[in-house]
Order: C-alpha cells, then sequence, then structure tokens
C-alpha cells in the first residue's frame, strides 16, 4: 500500500498551479471552434545585476556663489531669483572710482613721460648724438612715484632702483623704464576693470541674492547664489546589507512620482560612511541628468539602483504582452493545441522592443507573439512559426554586465 501512495504523491509533485498544469485529455475543437494561428517564442532566462527599489528626493547639486573681485558699489544686478542663467552670463557689475582715478593718474603720467622723452631724444639729436649733463629742471619728479599707491613697484629686479640721470642719455633710459612700468600697471588695472563684471561661473538657477543696486561691498562679499540643476542630485537611503552592494559610479533610474512619464539615468556619487542607529539605514547620492530642466528640486522619485547582486529574469518581446479591461498586462501560452492566459508584471525595459517579465513561466512555454484581440483563454490555437531567441539581448546584457560590475567573462545562465 505503501507503493501506490508514493506513486500518487510524485505525480501531485509534477503537476503545476499555473493555468498550464497538466490535463487528462487533450481538448479537440468543435466544427464551430475557430482555430487561430499564432506565432511562438520561447522565454529567455538571463542573468542581470538586481535592482534595489527605493524612494528618494531630488535636490541641487550644489551651490556657487558670485562674489564681489574688489572692493566697490554695486553698479546693477542683472538677474532676480529664480532666473536660468548659463556659464559666463553677466550677473553683477560693481563699479571702483579708486581703479578709475588710478587709470587716469597713469595713463597722463605716462603722456607727460612720453613728451619729455621726446624733448630728450631732439635735444640729444641736436648735439650728434653727443652727451651733456641734464639740467635740474629735465630730471624734476623723476625721483618720486607716479601716484600715491602703484600696483605694482617694480617689473624687473626687486633691488634694482632707478638711478638719478646726470646726463641726457640716462635720462633718456629711466624715462623709457618709468613709461614701460606704468605700461604694465595700467594694463594690470585695466583687467581689474573687466573683472568687476561678475559672471555665472556654472548653468542654473538664481535662488539667492545678497545685495542691490547702489550697495557697498567689500571683496569677497556673496553677492548672488547660483543653484546648479544638471545634474540634479537625488538622495535615497537603503538597508546596510544592500548598501554593502552598491558602489559609486552605480546606475540608477529615476522616475518622479508626479511625472512618470520622465525617466532619467544617473550614477551614484556619494555613499554615507554612517549607518543610522534607528533605521540601520545608509545614506546614498545620485547625479541625475536633467538637460530640459524637467525635473526639480524638492520632487519625490521612485529610484532603481543596480547592486552587484547578480538574478535571473525573463525576458521577452513587448509584443507578447496583452492587457485586459482593467489594464493588468498578460501573456497567452501555446499549451497543447489551447491558449492559456498566464498574469504577470511587467519589468525594465532592456531594449526598445524587449522588456523583463515576472510571472509563472517555465523556460519550455511557448509564449505567443502579436496575440489576435479576440483570443480567449482556452481558444484553439495552432502554432504555425517560431520567432528566433533573442541572443542580441544576451549580447546586450553581458555587456551591461561588465560594464556594471567591471568584470569581462560574465555568463548568461540560459
Amino acid at each position: 500500500m505503501i507503493r501506490p501512495a508514493i506513486a500518487i504523491l510524485l505525480a501531485f509533485s509534477f503537476t503545476f498551479v499555473n493555468p498550464c498544469s497538466q490535463e487528462g485529455k487533450i481538448q479537440k475543437p468543435k466544427s464551430s471552434d475557430k482555430i487561430y494561428e499564432v506565432t511562438v517564442v520561447y522565454p529567455k532566462f538571463i542573468s542581470v545585476p538586481k535592482k534595489y527599489f527605493v524612494q528618494g528626493t531630488f535636490d541641487v547639486s550644489e551651490t556657487s556663489f558670485v562674489t564681489a573681485n574688489t572692493t566697490g558699489d554695486v553698479e546693477q544686478v542683472y538677474v532676480t531669483e529664480g532666473d536660468h542663467v548659463e556659464k559666463d552670463d553677466p550677473i553683477v557689475v560693481l563699479s571702483n572710482v579708486h581703479i578709475l582715478e588710478q587709470i587716469d593718474l597713469k595713463r597722463a603720467k605716462i603722456k607727460e613721460y612720453q613728451a619729455r622723452l621726446s624733448d630728450a631724444e631732439a635735444n640729444i639729436s641736436g648735439l650728434d648724438g653727443e652727451d651733456r649733463p641734464v639740467s635740474i629742471e629735465e630730471t624734476q619728479f623723476l625721483d618720486e612715484e607716479p601716484i600715491d599707491e602703484p600696483v605694482v613697484k617694480n617689473f624687473g629686479d626687486a633691488n634694482d632702483a632707478l638711478p638719478q640721470p646726470q646726463t641726457l642719455k640716462t635720462l633718456i633710459e629711466v624715462l623709457d623704464k618709468h613709461i614701460e612700468v606704468l605700461t604694465k600697471e595700467a594694463d594690470i588695472l585695466d583687467r581689474r576693470l573687466l573683472e568687476l563684471n561678475q559672471s555665472s561661473p556654472v548653468d542654473g538657477v538664481v535662488t539667492k541674492i545678497f545685495t542691490s543696486d547702489r550697495n557697498k561691498v567689500k571683496e569677497q562679499d556673496k553677492l548672488v547664489a547660483i543653484s546648479q540643476i544638471n545634474p540634479l542630485s537625488i538622495t535615497f537611503k537603503v538597508p546596510q546589507e544592500t548598501a554593502n552592494y552598491i558602489d559609486k559610479h552605480s546606475t540608477v533610474t529615476v522616475t518622479p512620482k508626479d511625472a512618470p512619464d520622465i525617466k532619467s539615468i544617473g550614477t551614484v556619487y556619494y555613499i554615507g560612511p554612517n549607518i543610522e542607529a534607528k533605521s540601520g539605514k545608509v545614506d546614498i547620492r545620485a547625479h541625475v541628468a536633467n538637460e530640459n530642466g524637467l525635473l526639480k528640486g524638492g520632487q519625490e522619485a521612485d529610484v532603481f539602483v543596480s547592486t552587484r547582486k547578480m538574478g535571473r529574469v525573463v525576458v521577452l518581446p513587448k509584443s507578447v504582452v496583452h492587457y485586459d479591461e482593467d489594464k493588468q498586462p498578460n501573456v497567452f501560452i501555446a499549451f497543447r493545441n489551447q491558449a492559456k492566459l498566464v498574469e504577470v508584471s511587467l519589468g525594465e525595459e532592456m531594449d526598445s522592443n524587449n522588456i523583463q517579465i515576472h510571472g509563472d513561466l517555465r523556460v519550455d512555454d511557448p509564449i505567443i507573439v502579436e496575440c489576435p484581440n479576440e483570443l480567449k483563454h482556452n481558444s484553439f490555437v495552432k502554432m504555425i512559426e517560431q520567432k528566433p531567441g533573442l541572443d542580441k539581448i544576451e549580447k546586450i546584457v553581458k555587456e551591461s554586465v561588465a560594464e556594471e560590475t567591471g568584470e569581462t567573462n560574465t555568463e548568461t545562465t540560459r
């Protein structure tokens, strides 16, 4: 009596709970039953990095500050809070009367010395190149600084002082040197004047303005805050055991909750060093591309982050998916001579034509492709064609896994 009982148990253990469980007899169609000719494809089991689902919040990647390059007055602020700006856009213009006065004094002194140089060269020319002593009037003011606060004391040797000229030839040399030094100092002041035009250091959005027109500012005072919005950051928390399998540069796929049609790809750039005592979770941040500016700081989003753990998934063409009246995805299996409806859930898209599918499917289940609209559960079918396998997908997954894990010899499980 024991052996028949064991046989019954074994027979039961090899049956399935899905709609394709073994049936006693093959159903034969009646003359009135329609038989649908169908094309089938077999599921492909592929090893891919497991992804962890979590919720996160967008935030600006970083905030840059436009600061005053010198002490002065704010002549004009070109932006308001909320404005989008690009790198090198003008933000604030400062005015500095002291720099303008210095430039005017130096240019005037250069003009004076050039006139005195011309006179000295004319005098020595009148002497047929012969030298002569200079008068006190000809050397007047040459031992004084051109202005009270020179920008550069000496562009040559710091210990090389200009001599007091005694003859016309030495006067010409000293005047040449003074003109050279004053010209360099004036050029530096001109560049400082250009630096009064404060530009944006990044592409972003103006989030705060610290000054206004006609305000006095000191060097390094903050003028405007600009937050970078491309890329944006997204912050989320994962359990410690999951964080152990996430690395910097791991891929994340992000979809805003209030805009499910937007899908963005990013990479992890920060993994927190500490574990929260209460939750046992770790902070993780990723940069997400935001070229069109559709993502906003503060938005909540669904995040799928890739891990180093591997899992097996079923990949099938999108054309096998059939939706019922409640928008529930299903697939039809050609079991013997009938179509069997199996409820499934959809996973990640592998490319434009193929998708991961989760459900009660076996590797030898013939899945019907492009189901006729009138096809129902238990409809009679005849398989006329088998579509080729998903070797291209397998290759894509291998390359993706190698990129995610750094491996070059990952084998795909059939």
